[in-house]
């Protein structure tokens, strides 16, 4: 019998010759490249002159990114999703359509992950989108997208992204935190979920876990709160939304959007009311009224007064709230527009006879069940 040992090792060498070949012409020639090269020949077909049309096929190809220190990342979606900044590619498909809607947040200062999750420093498809193991955060998909503007905006609420609030409402009213600590505070029975939304859960996964807790963790000592589809679902937007990624300055400074709607829910949930009226409106006689209360006093004043009311009106009853920069500036916008109508609303909203002291244990008692007391 013939040795056929050289011949094997002949053909073995040959495949390997042809799986090397495949792998340098693969690397030679990925995809965001053919992306790249079709995405200048269609925006080629909208320019006017030959020269034009010459000078952006003749465009170069190469792998773009956008770097975010302040968000502790790169992301180079924009290597194949070209068009994104560009509304002459409204009509174009993926992907290079054009980013509707992207308003205060310009792909240059938030990229892309910080919003759509993925994996920003990949450039092929599938690592990209973050369908792959170990990746903690895959693209959102689009029923959950708004979840992630919980990321900056934690506090108040997200004007389109209703979600949020209510989730989070849902959230410290079923007094989870007895078991869940969150940002530090809470129990210790369950789960931190303090970076749930980084928790490489599918929203699927979370929704289900609300509506039948021993379904998914048979285990889980998590009791079945009966909660709606709805409720599951606006949950599940708020456990998307919680990571504690560290973020610069820029991007802190814009956590809460002020606005007179936030700023009028700030003024009934502090029961201002109770104290001051609006147009005559509610309050009581030796407090000031608050209408045209902007016209009276500068910004800078009024916002002072909220930070340390007995500094700047001595002898005043007025206690100093806790309330950030975003917040007082939420509550003064409110107040430049207030009207005797609004009072009226607030005084019809807030049940009989609740007194300042009476506010008070309102507040301790939204905190009782904020903080976990009741778990």
């Amino acid at each position: 019998m013939k040795n056929r040992t050289p011949q094997f090792f002949f053909a073995l060498s040959l495949l390997v010759l042809a799986l090397l070949i495949g792998a340098i012409w693969q690397a030679s020639s990925p995809s965001w490249k053919t992306y790249q090269s079709q995405f200048y020949r269609l925006a080629a077909q909208q320019e006017p002159t030959a020269a034009a049309k010459d000078a952006v096929l003749r465009s170069r190809v190469s792998i773009r990114q956008v770097l975010l220190p302040g968000l502790q990342r790169v992301d180079r979606c924009t290597t194949c999703h070209l068009g994104v900044d560009d509304p002459t590619m409204a009509k174009a498909a993926q992907p290079f359509t054009y980013h509707r809607n992207v308003g205060p947040h310009p792909v240059s200062k938030f990229g892309c992950t910080i919003c759509h999750g993925g994996q920003g420093l990949a450039v092929d498809k599938t690592n990209a989108h973050g369908r792959v193991e170990f990746w903690s955060q895959p693209l959102l998909t689009k029923d959950y997208l708004r979840a992630s503007c919980g990321r900056c905006h934690k506090e108040g609420d997200v004007p389109g992204v209703p979600e949020l609030a209510e989730g989070r409402r849902l959230f410290e009213t079923h007094g989870c935190r007895g078991c869940h600590k969150l940002n530090g505070v809470g129990g210790s029975i369950g789960p931190d979920l303090s970076e749930e939304g980084a928790n490489h859960r599918q929203p699927e996964w979370l929704k289900r876990h609300f509506l039948e807790p021993n379904a998914l963790s048979p285990s889980s000592p998590m009791p079945n709160f009966h909660f709606t589809d709805e409720q599951a679902r606006v949950l599940t937007f708020y456990m998307l939304s919680l990571t504690s990624e560290q973020m610069g300055a820029y991007y802190s400074s814009v956590r809460l959007i002020p606005s007179p709607e936030f700023g009028r829910k700030l003024f009934t949930e502090r029961n201002c009311i109770a104290c001051h009226s609006v147009g005559g409106t509610g309050g009581r006689t030796n407090s000031p009224d608050l209408a045209g209360v902007t016209k009276r006093h500068s910004i800078g004043w009024l916002d002072e007064q909220l930070v340390n009311p007995e500094m700047i009106s001595p002898g005043s009853s007025m206690p100093a709230y806790e309330m950030n920069s975003n917040e007082r500036k939420a509550l003064i916008e409110f107040l430049n527009i207030a009207t005797v109508d609004d009072a009226r609303q607030i005084l019809m909203g807030r049940p009989k006879g609740l007194t300042a002291e009476a506010a008070l244990i309102e507040a301790g008692k939204q905190n009782f069940s904020r903080f976990g007391c009741v778990g």
